[in-house]
C-alpha cells in the first residue's frame, strides 16, 4: 500500500471511528442481582437526573468547542439526551402507582428478554423479578429509582469509551507524524475534516482534509 492510500486508510478510519460510537439506549439494561444484595443497592436513588444530564449535555458541548467531536456528533448526543431527559419528566407526572407498574413492566420485560436470548435461565428470571417487584412495591416513591441513575451513568460511560476512541486516534496519528508518514498540515486537516468546522482560509475542513489526501495520494 502506497503511503498516500495509507493516509486516505486513516482518514477514513476516523470517520469510522466517530460514526461507530453509540450512546446507551434510552432503556438502560438492570443489572443482575441475588436475593442476598442487600437493599442499598436497589434502594431508590436521592438524585437530580436532570441536573446531571444537563452538566453532561455542557461536557459534550464543551468537546466539541475543543475539536474533538463533530457538530453532527454532538447534536446527536444532545438529542438523545434531550429524549431520557423528556421519559423522566414524563415519569415524574405519574402517580405512584403507575410508577411502580412501569418499573416493573419494564424490568420485566427486559429480563424477558435476556431469557430468550440464552443470557439468563427462567428460574433465574423469575428470582429477579420476584425480587425487583418487592422492592419496588415498597418504595414510598421519594428519590428516583436506581434505573434513572443507571441510565445517567450509562451515557457517561459510553462518553468516557468515544473520549478514549478519539485520543487513541489522535495518538496514532501523532506517530504517524513522528514516523514522518504524514506530515504535521495533514494531521490537522484530519482533525479538521472529523470535526466538520472550518479552517482559517474559510473552507470547510473537509474539503481541505481530501484535497490534502488526494494530492498526497497523487505524489506518494
Amino acid at each position: 500500500m502506497s503511503k498516500g492510500k495509507k493516509i486516505l486508510a486513516i482518514a477514513v478510519m476516523g470517520v469510522m471511528l466517530l460514526s461507530t460510537m453509540a450512546f446507551a439506549d434510552e432503556t438502560v439494561a438492570p443489572q443482575q442481582t441475588n436475593g442476598n444484595n442487600s437493599t442499598a443497592q436497589t434502594a431508590p436513588t436521592k438524585v437530580d437526573p436532570i441536573t446531571r444530564l444537563e452538566n453532561l449535555k455542557a461536557k459534550i458541548t464543551e468537546k466539541y468547542n475543543e475539536g474533538k467531536i463533530s457538530k453532527d456528533k454532538m447534536d446527536s448526543l444532545i438529542a438523545k439526551i434531550n429524549s431520557v431527559e423528556q421519559k423522566i419528566k414524563d415519569f415524574n407526572n405519574l402517580t405512584l402507582d403507575q410508577k411502580k407498574q412501569k418499573l416493573i413492566s419494564d424490568f420485566t420485560t427486559d429480563i424477558n428478554k435476556r431469557v430468550q436470548e440464552g443470557k439468563l435461565t427462567q428460574d433465574k428470571a423469575n428470582e429477579l423479578i420476584k425480587n425487583y417487584t418487592d422492592k419496588v412495591n415498597k418504595w414510598d416513591g421519594n428519590g428516583y429509582p436506581p434505573e434513572i441513575n443507571r441510565m445517567y451513568k450509562g451515557f457517561l460511560k459510553n462518553f468516557g469509551k468515544y473520549e478514549n476512541s478519539y485520543a487513541k486516534f489522535k495518538n496514532a496519528l501523532d506517530q504517524a507524524v513522528k514516523d514522518n508518514k504524514i506530515t504535521s498540515q495533514q494531521e490537522q486537516d484530519i482533525l479538521n475534516y472529523l470535526k466538520g468546522s472550518k479552517n482559517k482560509s474559510g473552507k470547510t475542513s473537509s474539503g481541505t482534509s481530501t484535497n490534502t489526501t488526494n494530492t498526497t495520494a497523487n505524489t506518494l
